[in-house]
């Protein structure tokens, strides 16, 4: 196969929509590309999801009109993505109708290509949801589409888009889904490394249907601190996998650079080079200036949890401090210049603060660890290491924080791991883990965390989800380190009692003032939508850091090291309770404020690990 039938992305990711300006300049750039096909379906604009049967306003949908034609004239088709599958009543005839007379608006409007959603609907019947979904496809196509001279495959994201078996869900699907309808998937897991031929093997077998691949690659939005500015990697094409729909970052110019690399593997995935693309794709976003390219060679892993700099890494390894220094002396001198595009430049200003900082920060302490042992530069480095953790991108931030503090060692001073850089967390699931457990690995390691699915005998915290089993829960009580739980609070001791409401979305901060609080006050929104909270009943010694607002119970609590817990027993370490459920740390589910609130918890625990919640965190040592 030379190329795929069907190149594109997919504004798929949660968070700030791209601006009117950005889509513009992205069919501009698309189409010349290739990349001849782009998915509308930003989480954030109700009509296309929570409130899909209501009709769009006047304004909206002159916007969504002049898109439409705007992507025409530049040879991109604007595909337009509804989601009805969080409320939809699948046996009620109006509910069809309802769904063909919310596309009937978008085709006067002139939009002649639609794709039905799934993700993210709870799938408590996989089967029976498998064929109902199926089902409003094949109606949708026989009411609407057919009548509307719509012949085109339909495709079709599932609730179960990842992976390579044959489940219920899939079982299912195929026995309603149109045969000609092409499936959107993304891979053995949500976000992967790899995708081989065999994995596109299994899933075509498992669908029944040829595959788009829902390419979570560069999107960033599990993680705002970070972009994704290397090439695409890893990916094979197989009969069966008849097109790709890369998801990209919430910021729209330093999205090219990934995505020009997309465009060149789906046009020949054979011939595909991904460090030549890499190459080509600096030149023809960034420009020949090479004020940039420190800064995209330190955000070029993928994915998310590999090496983020390996040449950086292995340069440390080594101890070759001259090489260090004169590497992060580039990437101190990152800056856009005067043919910089002004939209990358002005989306790409936090990191390039950041990397400048580390840079900064990384060259004196190479200094140091050469052989200058001057005290004299003690105060310098202390205050670009500060400048550095006080960045909210992240640049290296890691591995730099890392030789700054083998400097400081060399100083005589110890610095505290002030934000848990390095802390090894693991996070105990079960055989088949949420896809918010494996989030918050991705989520936690971004934070500078050495985050995994399953045990270590060298955790410095480990985090209970309620699809751990019970008997690894148990085990996990008895471990004299930091414990983060929403799953089994009465076997690990951390409530006399617990339950999980249905229907809510926020919390109430009780203690305003506590670092897991994040400096959150009063009511917090933590949802996108209704969902399930766990809540507890604390040992009498836990601190209630939020309750539910309607029973009154706690939704996160802390209890330090030496207190006593609900069973009787003595926590050996702080523990601490939180109000995720069932879903986790699930990436359509838990808002920004959710986000801070779990970070800043987990961060509490690892402050003190043996001595309790509170300790301080201060850099420490001679004068």
């Amino acid at each position: 196969m030379k190329g795929l039938a069907w190149r594109g992305v997919v504004e798929g990711f949660y968070g700030e929509p791209w601006s009117h300006n950005d889509r513009l300049a992205w069919f501009e750039r698309g189409g010349a590309l290739g990349l001849d096909r782009y998915l509308y379906a930003p989480k954030d604009d109700p009509w296309h999801r929570d409130s899909w049967r209501e009709p769009y306003p006047e304004q909206r949908l002159a916007e969504l009109a002049g898109l439409n034609a705007a992507a025409a004239e530049r040879g991109v088709r604007f595909v337009y993505a509804i989601a009805p599958g969080l409320s939809m009543r699948y046996d009620e005839d109006a509910e069809h109708e309802a769904l063909a007379a919310k596309c009937r608006q978008l085709l006067e409007a002139g939009i002649r290509s639609f794709a039905l959603l799934f993700d993210d609907v709870p799938m408590d019947d996989p089967e029976p949801l498998g064929r109902a979904h199926g089902e409003v496809a094949a109606r949708f196509q026989r009411s609407f589409l057919l009548p509307a001279g719509i012949d085109e495959p339909l495709l079709l994201c599932p609730t179960d888009y990842a992976g390579l078996e044959r489940t219920p869900y899939r079982v299912g699907l195929d026995q309603t889904l149109p045969a000609e309808a092409c499936v959107l998937w993304t891979g053995a897991d949500i976000v992967v490394g790899e995708v081989t031929a065999d994995d596109i093997a299994q899933a075509t077998r498992a669908f029944g249907r040829d595959l788009v691949l829902w390419d979570n690659f560069p999107v960033n939005d599990f993680d705002r601190s970070r972009v994704f500015l290397g090439p695409l990697s890893g990916r094979s094409a197989a009969p069966g996998l008849v097109g790709i729909a890369a998801n990209p970052m919430v910021e729209a110019a330093p999205s090219r650079f990934a995505l020009t690399t997309v465009a060149e593997w789906a046009a020949d995935p054979s011939g595909y080079d991904a460090e030549a693309a890499a190459e080509r794709a600096y030149v023809a976003v960034a420009g020949a200036d090479d004020g940039l390219r420190a800064l995209v060679e330190a955000c070029s892993a993928w994915p998310p949890a590999a090496p983020r700099w390996p040449q950086l890494d292995s340069l440390v390894e080594a101890g070759r401090w001259d090489a260090v220094e004169a590497l992060l002396a580039r990437l101190a001198d990152t800056a856009t210049a005067p043919s910089t595009p002004a939209d990358l430049a002005e989306q790409l200003r936090p990191w390039i603060a950041a990397a400048r900082a580390a840079g900064t920060a990384g060259v004196l302490a190479s200094r140091v660890l050469q052989g200058d042992d001057s005290r004299t530069g003690l105060d310098a480095l202390l205050d670009a290491r500060r400048a550095l953790e006080a960045e909210f991108a992240d640049v290296a931030r890691t591995a730099v924080l890392a030789v700054v503090d083998a400097a400081l060692e060399r100083l005589g001073v110890t610095p505290a791991r002030s934000h848990g850089d390095g802390a090894v967390v693991a996070v105990l699931s079960g055989g088949n883990p949420a896809p918010g457990d494996r989030e918050l690995v991705e989520f936690l390691g971004g934070a500078g965390m050495r985050a995994r699915l399953g045990d270590t005998a060298d955790a410095d915290l480990l985090i209970v989800t309620r699809t751990a089993p019970e008997e690894t829960a148990r085990t996990a009580a008895a471990r004299p380190v930091p414990l983060l739980a929403w799953g089994h609070l009465v076997p690990l001791g951390m409530a006399s009692a617990s339950a999980v409401p249905l229907s809510l979305d926020r919390i109430h901060i009780s203690a305003p003032g506590h670092p897991a609080a994040a400096g959150r006050e009063g009511e917090v929104v933590v949802y996108r939508g209704r969902s399930k909270l766990t809540v507890a009943d604390l040992p009498a010694q836990a601190t209630v850091v939020a309750h539910d607002a309607e029973s009154g119970r706690a939704v996160i609590g802390v209890t330090p090291a030496g207190s006593r817990l609900a069973d009787g027993s003595i926590a050996p370490a702080a523990r601490a309770t939180f109000f995720l459920s069932t879903d986790g740390f699930a990436p359509w589910l838990v808002t920004p404020d959710a986000r801070a609130v779990l970070l800043a918890t987990v961060r509490e625990l690892l402050a003190a690990p043996q001595g309790g919640v509170g300790a301080g965190t201060a850099v420490t040592g001679a004068a």
